[in-house]
């Protein structure tokens, strides 16, 4: 089987965050003002923290499949098998709200696109298959065509906000009257939208049967992807906040698109409109690579049906293009006109779907922990309570912000998947 290496393991963990959060998370965090600011430092350390906890656990348990072995591990076959339902979900709403962000950018210089909802769904499909066809070529192709994306996505990002940086009044960037009009409890709305930036950071433990080495290259990998990825959305951010008057931004459909047009004019407009479609498309490549691994761990544990196993010539599993035909379908079910509304529900559902997953991941890296507690020194025991002490808040405050209606909805989400496992089960008896 072909591996995949450090570099190209750290660029899928940053590729698959640096999407549609990234690029229109600005203008949908504009109407909180300088208090954004503080959200995307307290969502990058909780980001951070559950980095680690990632980690630890591909360093404990080393098995693909990510967020559902840890949970499977600790919890057991039913526990395991709804978190591998809830993640494979995200991945493919998530996937959808990429398509709907990619369409929102194209859009700026093919207006057509936002009134033709043929012509809107005819390349959102096109984009699905697209990179369908990468993926099924082989996981190492995938890999080498994230570290190409990425590469074409950051360095646009980085120029943006180190140019914006030495155009901008700090006074402009850090407004006092936002903190005094925004009470904290303000940072609640915010989390979903920031959340969903760094959804993805666990990428790397999912294919780790592709890794070369998995124990020290998932972890630099996981670590490295989202700190390059913080670091690139907090000077963003403050970047174009300094750039764009908040009325303006609240009515822009490509933050990027604007800052690049203030400091350089028809070209950085250009140069921003490119790398926003390269960039928010280009995630769907990592996602749709992720949507193919997951079912193939839970398939060979029994809590897939076996077809998931099925690979091709280049070794590429068949749930790939299974996952690719249900995100085709909730595509053109849910497709609306107004693309920016159909981004924000396709996160919220994604997000929730995923944040479950997360939270039994850190109740199990905690239990983990009590149970190694032996084999570790006094500083690794005191390091580890604080890591896995900020990765549970985060992780169950970013649960209870969802509301009452997205918790409801994924209730049942979660609910729909106990036949599910019943008939998977039954198939192994």
């Amino acid at each position: 089987m072909e591996k995949i290496g450090k570099v190209k393991l750290t660029a899928l963990v940053a590729g698959n965050m640096i999407g549609s959060g990234a690029l229109l998370a600005p203008a949908l965090l504009a109407k909180f003002g300088s208090l954004s600011i503080l959200g995307w430092i307290v969502t990058m350390i909780g980001a951070i923290s559950l980095a680690l906890v990632f980690s630890c656990l591909s360093i404990w348990i080393t098995k693909s499949g990510g967020p559902y072995t840890f949970a499977k591990h600790v919890f057991g076959d039913f526990v395991g098998f709804q978190m591998a339902w809830g993640y494979w979900a995200s991945a493919i709403l998530g996937s959808v709200s990429l398509l709907a962000g990619t369409l929102q950018y194209m859009s700026i210089f093919w207006p057509e696109i936002a009134n033709s909802a043929a012509l809107s769904i005819g390349i959102g499909c096109a984009m699905i298959w697209g990179f369908t066809w990468i993926n099924v070529l082989g996981v190492k192709n995938a890999a080498t065509a994230e570290v190409v994306i990425l590469l074409i996505k950051i360095v646009p990002l980085i120029v943006v906000a180190i140019a914006g940086f030495t155009l901008v009044n700090p006074s402009k960037i850090f407004n006092v009257a936002d903190f005094q009009n925004h009470s904290l409890v303000s940072l609640t709305p915010m989390i979903s939208i920031m959340l969903w930036s760094f959804i993805g950071l666990e990428s790397a433990t999912v294919p780790a049967n592709c890794v070369e080495n998995p124990k020290k290259d998932i972890p630099t990998a996981t670590i490295a992807g989202v700190v390059l990825t913080g670091l690139v959305y907090i000077g963003g951010a403050i970047a174009i906040s300094g750039l764009i008057p908040t009325e303006e931004l609240l009515c822009s459909k490509a933050p990027y698109v604007d800052a690049g047009a203030k400091i350089f004019g028809h070209w950085g407009m250009f140069a921003m409109i490119i790398t926003g479609i390269i960039g928010i498309a280009g995630s769907l490549n990592g996602w749709i690579l992720i949507q193919g691994q997951m079912p193939v761990s839970a398939a060979e544990e029994g809590l897939f049906p076996k077809y998931f196993m099925k690979t091709n010539k280049h070794g590429a599993p068949v749930g790939i293009v299974i996952s690719s035909f249900i995100m085709t379908a909730i595509f053109l079910l849910t497709y609306q006109p107004s693309l920016l509304k159909h981004i924000e529900l396709m996160i919220d559902a994604a997000v929730f779907a995923m944040l479950v997953p997360y939270f039994y991941c850190v109740i199990a890296f905690g239990y983990l922990t009590c149970v190694k507690r032996s084999e570790l020194s006094k500083t690794e025991k005191c390091l580890l309570a604080i890591i896995g002490f900020v990765a549970c808040a985060y992780s169950a405050g970013s649960i209870l912000s969802a509301g009452e209606q997205m918790i409801s909805v994924g209730f049942i989400m979660f609910l729909i998947s106990v036949p599910f496992y019943c008939l998977c089960k039954k198939q192994i008896e």
